[in-house]
């Protein structure tokens, strides 16, 4: 399942320049010429800048836990996110992983696990949590191993489950983790101990000299930014020279866009640039984005949504990762009128997809062609950059990001997205305290009307459909019910539109389709590969299927667009709708995978279909219940619209 494997898009390296006491992008210093040292990064390694307020965060903790915070001054810190429940980073300091700063969703606060190279740096410093060890009376491998009293000579009066402490132990410094210990019997209760997570030589780890500034690393990276800019602009003009189609660029107001706008700007300096205004946009981005536009001379189209979010949201519920109806609605929609009306013959737009930033993503090619928009080709020229190379790409050409990264805003979208971690919830109550109070008191209203735990909303759980399994964990562990009370007894309907297609070249159906969420869309999206070839973007909810004389876009808020001659539009609206009715109404029986000769078929939780071996024979609908069901319901309702 791909919520247990690990992220890894391609090599991600760093390098620490100790002369420079710099991070370095490429093995060489651009600054003194000498060759770094390699940090070693956890999957993706999509490590960035801290920003301002991320700095202030951590500088509170350090001095909640440790009464220390000198350790930060003035120091280059990066962050490198890593997998985790939420919001999880490794903090590296003078080339050196001091902490985890991570976020606990059910505490509704930032944390800090220190890291030996941490605590090797405070153990001289730092005024709480030390535990004073006697070192001889530590022997053999520590790692893991439980402190025993006589080996304690200090410790704190107070210590709490699963705190961070110093442990000092002569030349060498450790962490230790609060933790419960005992036998397992139930006759011998479990006592508070202290377990050694790892030591190291503390004279051996020790902070730089040299205090650097953001302009120091820009320049210690130079040489390697004028190799990525260079690589860039020749991939885009390689395409362009031979394209005739207009061309624009995608500009959301934040750093990829920003980074692959600049490089167009450079090819083809009069490019038009499009700007979606979902209506849902941070008020600093959609300042940001006019301001920067206006300053530099570019014709900007903001493209509006027609809006009506909120009111979509009381019939369909909230959007969710895997439920992103308000992409289509307030994105998509939008953008695809503007191009029809604007570009008709089409047009080739450069966009700041990068491959590090999720699993559906880590595919993207240079040159590809919308699915939903067939007329438009993207470029994607930073596909492969990190998000500090593009940051310091932007601060190179002395130009300045929105606002809101200072802010310690990792993403820049919409200020309700289900794809943002809980943490920035967390931060948006207080940054922007009027628009997370709207959107709560839908979510808290939408709540109490399908009777779910006050938890369900204040945790987080309203941003999946289909929860991961660690959200499940939590959820059992704290006696959270899943299920939204709506979703049970929704009623299959369905409201059908037909007439000439858009272009007037074909015949055209748009459809509704409200049936009950027993699984997520990404499994709906998978049977409908029994339809036709499908291909699925989970980031906007939305699949298309390629038939034989046809095509059809399902989204995840039950909508159907198909094109395609009148009679094989009808057909293929039945396929699409029976299908999608078949994933709801699946009971496991494994009818399905007994019948199909290709072995294209497994039923788990639902059935999900090998597209390799699929060869449409329609075998596996042949004795299933699910499948003659969802044929007798489609019938029924589409008496009832004709």
């Amino acid at each position: 399942m791909r919520d247990n494997r690990t992220f890894s898009p391609g090599k991600s390296e760093l390098f620490w320049c100790q002369s420079c006491n710099l991070p370095l992008l490429a093995e060489e210093c651009s600054i003194c010429k000498s060759r770094g040292r390699q940090i070693q990064l956890s999957p993706p390694g999509d490590v960035r800048l801290c920003s301002r307020a991320g700095m202030e965060l951590l500088s509170e903790l350090f001095n909640k836990d440790y009464g220390c915070t000198d350790i930060l001054d003035g120091r280059i810190i990066l962050l490198n996110k890593i997998a985790g429940m939420d919001r999880r980073d490794q903090v590296i300091l003078d080339g050196l992983h001091i902490a985890t700063l991570w976020f606990d969703i059910t505490a509704g606060s930032h944390k800090i696990d220190l890291e030996p190279a941490g605590a090797a740096l405070l153990c001289t410093r730092a005024k709480k949590a030390i535990v004073v060890c006697n070192p001889a009376l530590l022997k053999g491998h520590l790692k893991g191993k439980w402190l025993k009293e006589e080996q304690i000579e200090s410790q704190p009066d107070q210590l709490k489950e699963g705190d961070n402490v110093i442990l000092k132990m002569g030349k060498f410094a450790g962490v230790g983790v609060v933790r419960m210990k005992g036998d397992g019997s139930a006759s011998i209760p479990p006592v508070q101990s202290i377990r050694i997570k790892d030591v190291v030589k503390a004279d051996h780890l020790r902070l730089g000299d040299r205090l650097s500034t953001r302009d120091d690393v820009i320049r210690a990276n130079e040489d390697h930014l004028k190799r990525l800019e260079k690589t860039a602009l020749k991939e885009l003009e390689d395409y362009l020279s031979r394209n005739r189609l207009p061309v624009n660029v995608s500009f959301s107001g934040g750093k990829d866009s920003l980074a692959s706008l600049w490089l167009c700007r450079k090819v083809r300096p009069r490019s038009e640039v499009l700007f979606i205004n979902t209506g849902l946009e941070f008020p600093e981005t959609v300042a940001y984005t006019r301001n920067f536009c206006r300053t530099h001379k570019l014709k900007l189209h903001e493209i509006t949504s027609e809006g009506g979010f909120f009111e979509q949201a009381e019939s369909s519920g909230p959007p969710a990762k895997d439920f992103r109806w308000c992409c289509k609605t307030n994105k998509l929609g939008p953008m695809t009128t503007f191009l029809q009306q604007h570009f008709p013959k089409g047009c080739v737009t450069i966009e700041g997809r990068r491959i590090f930033e999720s699993f559906n993503r880590a595919t993207i090619k240079a040159v590809e062609r919308n699915p939903y928009v067939p007329s438009q080709t993207t470029l994607s020229p930073i596909r492969n950059w990190r998000a500090l190379e593009v940051m310091l790409y932007i601060y190179w050409n002395q130009l300045e990001p929105n606002p809101l990264y200072s802010e310690d805003f990792e993403r820049i979208g919409c200020w309700l997205c289900p794809a943002s971690l809980q943490s920035e919830f967390s931060r948006l109550k207080k940054s922007h305290p009027d628009l997370y109070a709207r959107w709560t008191s839908f979510l808290k209203s939408w709540g109490e009307e399908n009777k779910l735990d006050k938890r369900y909303i204040d945790w987080g759980f309203w941003r999946w459909k289909r929860h991961p399994p660690k959200m499940m964990e939590i959820a059992k562990a704290h006696g959270i019910g899943l299920q939204a009370r709506s979703d049970a007894k929704k009623e299959v309907a369905l409201q059908v539109t037909r007439g000439p297609s858009p272009c007037g070249l074909e015949y055209s159906i748009e459809a509704n389709l409200a049936a009950p969420q027993n699984h997520p869309f990404p499994s709906v999206a998978g049977a409908l590969h029994l339809v036709g070839e499908m291909s699925f973007a989970e980031e906007l909810g939305a699949a298309v299927i390629k038939a034989d004389k046809g095509r059809a876009t399902v989204f995840a808020n039950g909508h159907i667009m198909i094109i395609a001659p009148k009679q094989e539009a009808e057909e293929l609206l039945q396929k699409v709708c029976e299908s999608m009715l078949r994933v709801q109404l699946c009971t496991g029986c494994r009818i399905c995978e007994k019948n199909c000769k290709k072995d294209a078929i497994r039923v788990q939780d639902t059935f999900s279909i090998d597209a390799e071996k699929c060869i449409r024979c329609g075998r596996c609908a042949k004795g299933c219940i699910a499948a003659d069901q969802a044929t007798k319901i489609y019938r029924s309702i589409i008496a009832k619209c004709s």
